[in-house]
């Protein structure tokens, strides 16, 4: 079915509207609306994997402009939705478009890896924004982190009749802003895949699919990583606590590059399959074949595991 004049613009709108609904219905609680504002970001995808940049430029604008109206004018959140949903959005789909002329006419995209870049490169920055704003408040970023916790923990202890936990007891915050970045990349991540494949199914795709067989990391990933990972060790106070954060996101690529090993291991067995939906099961229910990944993701930048297990065609693995 062929748009008419307005009709990418009318799409793009309500792209952006559909966003903001999703992104504003965390307001009233519950699991449905959790995930709701964790699909926030599809519409927009969507919207830019199908209609283009523009589209989703347009549909993000307009889906803060919701957002603004929805929240009687609050620029916080508008801001907020701009900033971790529309272009982070806008982004990964003019990149993803992107494409050049082989010498036989064929098109060469722009690597799925250099887009998973991009989106790392945004959960760095914004640590790094995050831990220079936060120089001058007690205890740096870390200690607003305790602060927070306790406030937040604090009325339920009320409750109960005991005393709130001391601020320094809460170890999760050494880690929370790097736990963020990587809840946040990997919804980014989901919906933008979820996007894709459901343009496929109905034609409307633009570009091929990002195969997990195609993803290829920098050199230099490896190496950032692992002083990331020597530094978090030994080095204390905020460069400590910045090299902790640091290196949970720059696992993140790996953990994606240890998928695709997986991925084309079960490709060249018979029950791949089986082999497969044994695996996310239990890298749903115990979480720790996340670190399996990251060794898997390092070894293959390494000596290149994917070529041992399927030689001669690296680019079979589906998403």
């Amino acid at each position: 079915m062929a748009l008419g004049p307005a009709g990418p613009l009318v799409v793009a709108v309500g792209g952006g509207l559909i966003s903001a609904f999703f992104y504003l219905s965390v307001m009233f609680g519950g699991m449905g609306a959790l995930i709701l504002g964790y699909l926030a970001p599809l519409p927009l995808f969507l919207t830019g994997l199908w209609l283009g940049a523009p589209a989703a430029t347009m549909a993000g604008l307009a889906g803060a402009a919701a957002v603004l109206l929805g929240t009687s004018g609050s620029m916080l959140v508008a801001l907020s939705y701009l900033v971790t949903g529309a272009a982070p959005a806008i982004l990964v789909v003019r990149q993803s478009l992107l494409a050049r002329s082989r010498e036989d006419g064929t098109l060469e995209w722009y690597p799925p890896g250099r887009v998973l870049m991009g989106l790392t490169g945004m959960g760095v920055a914004a640590l790094l924004a995050a831990v220079i704003l936060t120089l001058g408040q007690p205890g740096g970023l870390e200690g607003l982190m305790r602060q927070t916790l306790a406030r937040v923990v604090e009325p339920a202890f009320r409750m109960q009749g005991q005393q709130a936990p001391d601020p320094e007891a809460f170890w999760v915050a050494a880690v929370l802003p790097g736990l963020v970045a990587v809840s946040w990349l990997v919804m980014m991540i989901v919906n933008a895949v979820l996007a894709q494949g459901a343009l496929m199914r109905f034609g409307r795709n633009r570009r091929p699919a990002m195969r997990l067989a195609e993803l290829e990391l920098p050199n230099w990933l490896a190496p950032l990583f692992a002083v990331s990972v020597a530094a978090a060790s030994v080095v204390p106070g905020t460069l400590g606590f910045l090299a902790v954060n640091l290196a949970l996101i720059l696992a993140v690529p790996f953990a994606f590059a240890g998928l695709s090993v997986v991925h084309v291991f079960a490709s060249s067995r018979s029950a791949r399959t089986l082999i497969l939906v044994g695996f996310y099961m239990m890298l749903f229910l115990f979480g720790w074949p996340i670190l399996l990944l990251v060794g898997l993701g390092m070894i293959e930048q390494w000596i290149g595991l994917r070529r041992r297990f399927s030689p001669a065609a690296p680019g079979q693995e589906d998403e």
